[in-house]
């Protein structure tokens, strides 16, 4: 349609009219015009805007391809230049598209629901020990901590961009393994996660396998109130109670909460022991 064409208001439509019709604001009409979707005429009395019958129609279908995931900027060429195929194209992209949300969502719900679990046992957990199978995760390094002490925080540009990525940051673990005289905060994910999402883990994750642990829940309480002897208690009830432990293992955790209850300031902790 001739842009500059003029109008009578007898078989068209004000953009008021038409916003009114089809639910869409005016300034989105005009975006839609902006990308070559639609077209509009001039009013023969005062210049406006006005939409023929046809028009409107584009607009309703432009609407919906919008819906099924198609750019508006892509609408104009998809509909004038091989119409059915460029269609299929697109539909198809977006079907594959879909699937793939639905499979992370999927993921997601299952690491949520996790996360759920853990918050709801963190407390009552504390004191309680048992055994179960620990799975495999890729960690790196983000700072060395002693008590509530801590040297800078040092964090690949590389593993930064992996931690902080907002498909993968929902999955990423807040870890430490505990040294003789030291903490080692870390970052980590699981290696499900790794395989299931499709990952490539930076240079400087280091894989920590999986197997059986002994395991339990400690509150490291306020900040400057925890030291080293905490992570103790794991060590000395495996020794009482007749576990081997491998040599060399190192007590490993998750941080499962963070925050204060009860006007007290908690920092519950999992932590696990290899065992044979």
């Amino acid at each position: 349609m001739n842009m500059s064409k003029r109008t009578s208001a007898v078989d068209s439509y004000s953009i008021g009219e038409v916003s009114t019709l089809l639910s869409i604001s005016r300034d989105m009409i005009r975006y839609y015009e902006k990308q070559g979707a639609i077209r509009a005429s001039r009013g023969a009395e005062n210049n406006y805007r006005r939409y023929d019958s046809m028009e409107v129609f584009w607009l309703l279908e432009a609407m919906q391809y919008k819906s099924w995931g198609i750019p508006i900027s892509e609408i104009s060429g998809i509909r004038n230049h091989e119409y059915t195929i460029n269609t299929e194209q697109f539909l198809g992209e977006e079907v594959k598209r879909i699937r793939a949300d639905i499979q992370y969502r999927e993921l997601l719900a299952q690491r949520l629901e996790q996360l759920q679990m853990n918050m709801l046992l963190s407390t009552k957990n504390i004191g309680c020990f048992w055994v179960e199978s620990i799975p495999s995760a890729y960690y790196c390094h983000l700072v060395t901590g002693r008590g509530d002490e801590y040297e800078r925080i040092n964090l690949s540009e590389k593993s930064s961009s992996f931690v902080f990525d907002d498909q993968h940051l929902p999955f990423i673990d807040s870890g430490l393994q505990v040294e003789d005289d030291r903490v080692e905060w870390e970052m980590g994910i699981q290696e499900k996660y790794v395989r299931s999402l499709g990952l490539e883990i930076p240079e400087d994750f280091t894989k920590i396998s999986g197997g059986l642990c002994l395991c339990t829940h400690i509150d490291i309480g306020e900040i400057g109130s925890y030291n080293q002897e905490v992570f103790h208690v794991l060590p000395e009830y495996a020794a009482e109670h007749g576990f081997n432990v491998p040599d060399g293992s190192k007590i490993r955790g998750v941080i499962l909460g963070r925050g204060y209850e009860n006007g007290e300031f908690r920092r519950i902790v999992k932590i696990y022991l290899p065992i044979l």
